[in-house]
């Protein structure tokens, strides 16, 4: 047990029910808990309190043992000087301020069952604490919470935005750039990609768009996949040459080719495929972020996305080791999680800079339209029998789980509240 449980118990009046009493055995009668401080000072502003026969308005400090109002200074802080009440739930000790005023305590009781409920969440080696309990909230109230994660989880993206905007001097394509860029290494070579867009300016790819094999030397290049390799295929020694004409012309610098990771992945998501992947996608659309919000649907998105590989890739996943013929697209599924994970992100951050509620709708209708993720985080939930219909929810699900679940901030979650206040039997 901590004191942020406490607070919460206080805030939401989840203690023991029953007539209240301070340790003196003064009557007490909580009217208004007060609000909650997340600064320095008492732990709650504004309350209202009735002890005895007087209503008293002002602060309260909450602590496990009273003692700790002494062990915490407050004794000689004048902000506690306004604290009409001291919540504990072990006495040991009166507290005073430091104008001498005795505050009168009282004994927060907790519900048996709360108490075990809570510890039950505090203990659980489960990624989701609340396995067994989430069967007891209503689904409309999951529903809405969702609702509030994924809300949640795009203003994350669009502080990311802003960052980058204040870096690419409020240039939208260029942060489209940087963040498609990092979505192409599709999680494991996401740091990576993203480097590589940082050192491979965006201007220089619009120059160079209009040639395919121009964008894959400069790519390629960038990467550190042509330097040091003695290449003995026509086309490698093509996309050599035209990498250190590309080099010199723009001072550009190759990263180290050692940064980029093959291993347990399969060859369809080798890094040198998706980086001509991505090549093959500027150089077909020349994606710009105006373009990409006229998109009404997801179908005309995924049109956008359909590249496939041509000539010397059909027979290689990597240069100068040929492999079978084979075709290899940006297949319909990494299609989608470009657009959950960059495009509509993007175009959310667009709306919400810009006020245009519109484009923030048209990011959340296109998550919506898009089939639910497949992944180990959306079928624990899923094995829970949560109803998971779209990318809607289970970005929603998943952010639960990383920023919610794993850190057990039990206290903060809607759901974790109410499986713990099902176990109160206070008037709430």
């Amino acid at each position: 047990m901590n004191e942020h449980f406490l607070h919460h118990l206080w805030r939401f009046k989840l203690y023991q029910p029953g007539l209240y009493k301070t340790v003196k055995g003064e009557p007490i009668d909580i009217i208004h808990p007060g609000f909650h401080n997340t600064d320095a000072g008492p732990d709650f502003f504004n309350a209202k309190v009735k002890i005895g026969d007087t209503l008293w308005a002002g602060n309260i400090e909450i602590h496990q043992k009273s003692s700790d109002w002494h062990k915490h200074g407050h004794h000689t802080n004048r902000a506690f000087n306004n604290v009409i009440l001291h919540v504990v739930t072990r006495h040991d000790r009166e507290a005073s301020t430091a104008n001498g005023t005795i505050v009168p305590t009282w004994i927060m009781e907790i519900p048996p069952p709360l108490m075990a409920a809570y510890q039950q969440l505090k203990q659980s080696r489960h990624s989701i604490p609340c396995l067994h309990g989430i069967k007891q909230v209503d689904p409309f109230v999951i529903s809405t919470w969702l609702e509030r994660m994924m809300v949640e989880k795009l203003e994350i993206k669009v502080d990311l935005i802003q960052q980058l905007l204040k870096r690419y001097n409020n240039d939208w394509d260029e942060v489209l750039y940087v963040l498609l860029a990092r979505n192409f290494g599709f999680g494991i070579n996401a740091d990576p990609f993203e480097q590589l867009a940082r050192q491979t300016p965006w201007r220089v790819l619009l120059r160079n768009s209009d040639d395919l094999l121009r964008l894959e030397a400069l790519l390629l290049g960038q990467a550190g996949f042509l330097t040091g390799l003695v290449a003995e295929e026509a086309y490698i020694q093509r996309l050599q040459k035209e990498y250190h004409h590309l080099r010199h012309k723009y001072g550009l610098s190759p990263m180290p080719a050692y940064h980029w990771k093959f291993l347990r992945l399969r060859p369809s998501n080798f890094p040198t495929i998706r980086l001509v992947q991505m090549a093959a996608l500027f150089h077909k659309n020349r994606l710009s972020l105006d373009k990409i919000m006229k998109a009404p649907h997801t179908k005309t998105l995924s049109a956008m996305l359909n590249v496939s590989l041509e000539g010397y890739w059909l027979t290689h996943y990597r240069p100068e080791a040929p492999s079978p013929h084979k075709i290899k697209r940006l297949g319909p599924r990494s299609g989608d999680l470009i657009i959950i994970n960059t495009l509509a992100p993007l175009v959310y951050g667009y709306g919400q800079l810009r006020d245009n509620e519109r484009l923030k709708d048209l990011a959340l209708h296109w998550l919506e339209s898009i089939a639910p993720e497949e992944n180990a985080i959306v079928n624990r939930w899923r094995n829970m029998d949560i109803r998971i219909n779209s990318a809607f929810q289970t970005q929603a699900l998943i952010h639960l789980t990383q920023k919610y679940c794993r850190p057990k901030r039990c206290l903060h979650c809607r759901l974790g509240h109410l499986i713990l206040a099902s176990h109160s039997s206070a008037d709430r």
